[in-house]
């Protein structure tokens, strides 16, 4: 199964866990079907796509998102080892 479609099966911490996981490892197999190569790329991207979503769907997708936890989960990606 690609990437994209387990998106689908992370329903809780351990599936988001194991998708991390995944696509970390697609990052290596794959990194030719990559756009975003740099981390500085790929953070922008997706703050371009939720603005272009949101305006495009409205928020409500993200309504229910902790915006604040998933902030902290994206920073301890620069500290932690």
């Amino acid at each position: 199964m690609d990437v994209f479609n387990q998106i689908e099966n992370v329903t809780d911490m351990e599936s988001f866990v194991q998708f991390l996981n995944n696509l970390a490892q697609d990052y290596k197999d794959n990194h030719n079907e990559w756009k975003n190569l740099s981390i500085d790329d790929y953070l922008k991207s997706i703050a371009a796509w939720i603005d272009d979503w949101t305006d495009l769907h409205g928020n409500e997708e993200f309504e229910q998102l902790d915006f604040k936890e998933f902030a902290k989960i994206l920073y301890m990606g620069k500290i932690y080892e």
